[in-house]
Order: C-alpha cells, then sequence, then structure tokens
C-alpha cells in the first residue's frame, strides 16, 4: 500500500511539473489587444516588400505640389484633383489633400476633402465627365522604376493600408468609390476591376459598404461581391485593409478590412477564380481617395442639379505597404 501511495505521488508531481513547463512555453497575450498591426503582411515568404509611404510630419502645412513631390519619391503620386483651372469644376484654391496629426494613431496621416460648398469640385477640370467629382491618389503612371508597385500579368501582390471615414458619410445610390483597381491602358480599361463602395438608397437610407468586380462589360465581371456591410461600422473608425491578389483571368482577389480599435473584422472576402484582368492593358493600377457621381448633377449646366443628399466629405488614409511575389520580368508588355 504505500508503495502504491509512493508511485502515485510521484506521478503527480511528475504532471504538475510538465503542466508547469507547458504554461510557461505559452506566450502571454493577456491584456494584448488585437488587430492587425500585430499581423505579418502574409506568411509567404516569398513576398517582398516593395513600397511603404506614410504621412511625414513635415508635410503639415505644405501645398498639393508638395505633397505629389513627396509622394512620387514612394512611387505613388497625387494628381488627380480639382486644383486646376480651365475646364469645370476647378477649385484652385481650395485644400483637398493635407497632412494632419491623427490622435487615434497618434501620428501624421493624409487628409483628403471633396466640396460642394463653395465650389462644386469637379474631375480634374475635365469638360469631358462633368458629372463626377475626383480627389484621389494612385500608384505611380509609370512601369518602368515603379512596376514594382503595379499589378502586372502573372504577379502575386498585397495592399494593405488604413482609412477612416467620418460620422455621417453620405453615399448616394449612384457610384462614390473610396478606392479601386484599374487597368492604365488597354482597348478595355474604362471602368475598374475592383471597388471598394459605400452606398446608399435614393432617399440616403440604407447605408452599406460594396466591393464590386467588373471586367468592363465582359462575362467575367461578377458584379457586386460584397455588399450589405453597415456603413455605420465604418464611421469615425479607422480600419486596416489587407488585399491580396493575383493578376490574370483566371486570377485570386481577397479583402480582409479589421477595424482598429477592438480588431472587429467587418469584411473578410475571397475568391480563387476571378477575373483580374483587362486584355490588352500593361498593368493595373491602385487608387485612393473619393471619386464619386454628381448623382444627377452636371457642372456644364446651371444650376448643376446634383443629389441634395451630397455635402462636403472627407477620407483619412494611412500607412500605404505594397508587397509583390511572382515579379514579371517584363512589366512593360501588355497582354491580352
Amino acid at each position: 500500500m504505500k508503495k502504491v501511495i509512493k508511485i502515485n505521488t510521484a506521478l503527480f508531481f511528475l504532471a504538475v511539473v510538465a503542466l508547469a513547463c507547458t504554461t510557461k512555453s505559452l506566450p502571454d497575450d493577456r491584456g494584448k489587444k488585437p488587430g492587425p498591426d500585430t499581423e505579418k503582411a502574409d506568411p509567404d515568404p516569398k513576398y517582398q516588400l516593395t513600397s511603404a509611404l506614410e504621412a511625414g510630419t513635415a508635410l503639415s502645412g505644405k501645398s498639393y505640389n508638395e505633397i505629389n513631390t513627396y509622394m512620387k519619391s514612394f512611387g505613388f503620386d497625387y494628381s488627380e484633383h480639382a486644383n486646376c483651372s480651365g475646364g469645370y469644376g476647378g477649385h484652385a484654391d481650395g485644400v483637398h489633400c493635407s497632412v494632419v496629426k491623427d490622435a487615434d494613431l497618434d501620428k501624421y496621416v493624409f487628409r483628403f476633402d471633396i466640396h460642394i460648398d463653395p465650389v462644386i469640385d469637379g474631375d480634374r477640370c475635365s469638360a469631358g465627365t462633368v458629372d463626377r467629382q475626383r480627389n484621389e491618389m494612385k500608384s505611380a503612371t509609370n512601369n518602368t522604376t515603379w512596376a514594382k508597385v503595379q499589378g502586372n500579368w502573372d504577379e502575386w501582390q498585397v495592399l494593405e493600408w488604413k482609412f477612416r471615414l467620418p460620422k455621417g458619410f453620405q453615399p448616394t445610390s449612384s457610384f462614390c468609390h473610396i478606392h479601386q483597381l484599374k487597368a492604365q491602358d488597354g482597348p478595355n480599361h474604362g471602368s475598374p476591376l475592383i471597388t471598394i463602395t459605400p452606398r446608399a438608397g435614393s432617399n440616403g437610407s440604407n447605408k452599406r459598404m460594396q466591393i464590386i468586380h467588373s471586367v468592363d462589360g465582359a462575362g467575367t465581371g461578377k458584379g457586386i461581391i460584397v455588399d450589405n456591410i453597415p456603413l455605420a461600422d465604418f464611421e469615425d473608425e479607422w480600419v486596416q485593409v489587407r488585399e491580396e491578389m493575383h493578376y490574370t483571368h483566371n486570377g485570386y482577389y481577397s479583402c480582409k478590412i479589421t477595424r482598429v480599435r477592438d480588431g472587429k473584422v467587418l469584411i473578410d472576402f475571397k475568391d480563387t477564380n476571378i477575373d483580374l484582368w483587362r486584355s490588352g492593358s500593361s498593368y493595373i493600377r491602385s487608387k485612393y481617395g473619393i471619386y464619386r457621381s454628381l448623382a444627377g448633377g452636371k457642372l456644364d449646366q446651371t444650376p448643376v442639379g446634383q443629389s441634395p443628399l451630397l455635402k462636403n466629405e472627407s477620407l483619412w488614409l494611412a500607412d500605404f505597404k505594397v508587397y509583390e511575389k511572382n515579379t514579371n520580368p517584363d512589366p512593360g508588355q501588355p497582354h491580352n
């Protein structure tokens, strides 16, 4: 009987020691706030970081031209805005892009503004697109030096970035894109491949976030691939976006959007067989900002007649990162 007690005591002691060792080997995540900043861009080591853009302190108070020059050194540019003259919708003395300190992120970020008052901003003063407004930054229109930030044929790419919409952001039933993946050239580059699009009903209700896929009218376009994500979940909140693409006709697209404050996943979408190319194009560029319809209005008529829902709006952007793998060795060549 004493032997049995001794053996049981010894086994109990060994079990306690083993449990203690196992517990020590586990990471202690208690008290850590879930969030995308702790995640790696991709577990695949073949991905290489090709560019990282943040708003710098020195840009605070600088003009749009200086912001554009700064972005160009990272493979982006800021050239599609209403700081122009001639044509329609010019607002040459307006502030459409600025760098401001954000209290939540505790860093400087880009702020994009589009106006109905005092001037109805247009689309780069264009006389051919008087039914819309545009204020966007994009990957540089340059597929030589900056091919590494573009989506080239058969390449895999990851885009990471953050955005924040203000409380009360009001879309209409017409388009209002805050992000686009769009072919730069070729005969089928009119509409974007992918958009992230706030949308509302005709009376301004049912505000929601969509992701839309288009192949310029081809039968492979899937239309709205994400819908009915309440816009209220995004308002006045920073969110982290992570997109992954394989740029082919039988391509791949995923988009995960996570709220920074509490780690809540708002969108988690993946399609492993999606047409992610435009025949005849040489590359796909990424765009960020506010590009919206005047929803019935036209800048070449008086009154313009835009939707009464439209008002001045803002969008904050931060922390852009571009990753690439399976790099195309000849990215300048168009591909069908």
